[in-house]
This record gives C-alpha cells, structure tokens and sequence, in this order.
C-alpha cells in the first residue's frame, strides 16, 4: 500500500511500502508534522522549522518519516532498519526522488548500530519501531550512548497506547498526543 508526501518540496510524492511495515497513517504523519512546525519546537519561524536540520529516521520502514522531513528542508537523513524489505524500499524511494546525496541507509539492528561517527548528534529522531516488540527505552540508551543523540536531540515516539512504556526515568515530555491505538511523544533526554 503507497504512502504520499505531504508538503514541502515533494509534496504528493508516492513512496513504496514495504509489506512488512506498519506506516504511520497519512492523518497521523499529517498531525504529528504540524505539531512539530507549529509550536516552535523547532524553530521560532514554521517554514524554516526542517531547516538544516539531520534527522535520524530508526525502524525506518518506506523511509516516509525521514523523507516527509528533506521535503520540508532538513539537510540530511539517516535511515536505519534491519528488515532487507524495507531497506530496498527505502532505497527506491531515495532513487526515485533523488536523494541520494541528502541520505544515508543503515542496516543493522538498531541496539548494534554503531557510534555516530559525526561531531554532533541529530536534531530530530523518529523512533517507531514494530509494537510491542523492541524497547524505545533501549533504543533511547543505545543511541544516547553511541553519540547518535543527546539532550537536545528533539525525539519523536510512537507507540501502541495501550502499552506505553515509560521513560520518565530517562526521558522528560514535551507533547503526547493519542491518535486511535497509536501514542505520540515528543520528548528530549534528561541531562
């Protein structure tokens, strides 16, 4: 089932998906960016908001969160997932859209990615992984650990709302919105 881009530069791309990834709806990804344009999470000016920013798009699946941000400015995305399925999908979209030279495909389990061989850490993570199944908290510690972010990286979070797993002890709440069985956090690491 295609997905779309919603705005920016793309907007109305078709993205491929992979069989084995559950997306997020276009209602949900809609609400989930306008939340992060239009309360200055990001910047104090909406359409700069992706600005030059690195985003780091973990269980990426189609790539759509990541690829939804370089259409709305960001100046590079990392996408990282362990699913073969998803990472050809993923390099499709990039090929189809051309944007080869404002990403980067990781496979691997995301609790053995590797450190960040960058000098900072990214300035927005979208942490979706399968329900139930993968630990955001881990994912969290691993990617603090490795220098993939840190505590002014802005974390984006998905999880089944009957299921939250907390992170109050490493994590403090910015925005949580629910949208059908799917929770939203937008989070930043504890100091």
């Amino acid at each position: 089932m295609p997905t779309k881009i919603l705005a920016g530069q793309l907007k109305g791309s078709i993205l491929s998906v992979p069989d084995s990834a559950r997306p997020t709806l276009l209602r949900s990804r809609q609400s989930l960016f306008d939340i992060l344009t239009g309360v200055a999470l990001i910047s104090d000016n909406p359409r700069d908001s992706f600005k030059d920013k690195v985003i780091l798009d973990c269980f990426a699946g189609s790539g759509a969160l990541g690829i939804e941000a370089l259409s709305r400015g960001a100046s590079f995305a990392y996408f990282i997932d362990i699913s073969q399925k998803a990472i050809n999908t993923i390099s499709e979209n990039i090929q189809k859209l051309r944007l080869e030279n404002r990403s980067k495909i990781i496979k691997t389990n995301i609790l053995n990615i590797r450190k960040s061989n960058k000098n900072t850490a990214c300035n927005i993570i979208f942490v979706d992984p399968p329900y139930g199944k993968v630990s955001i908290k881990k994912t969290l510690q691993h990617l603090s650990k490795t220098e993939w972010i840190n505590e002014s990286s802005l974390i984006v979070t998905e999880e089944d709302s009957q299921k939250r797993e907390d992170l109050s002890d490493i994590t403090h709440p910015i925005i949580e919105r629910e949208k059908g069985k799917s929770l939203f956090r937008i989070i930043k690491l504890k100091s």
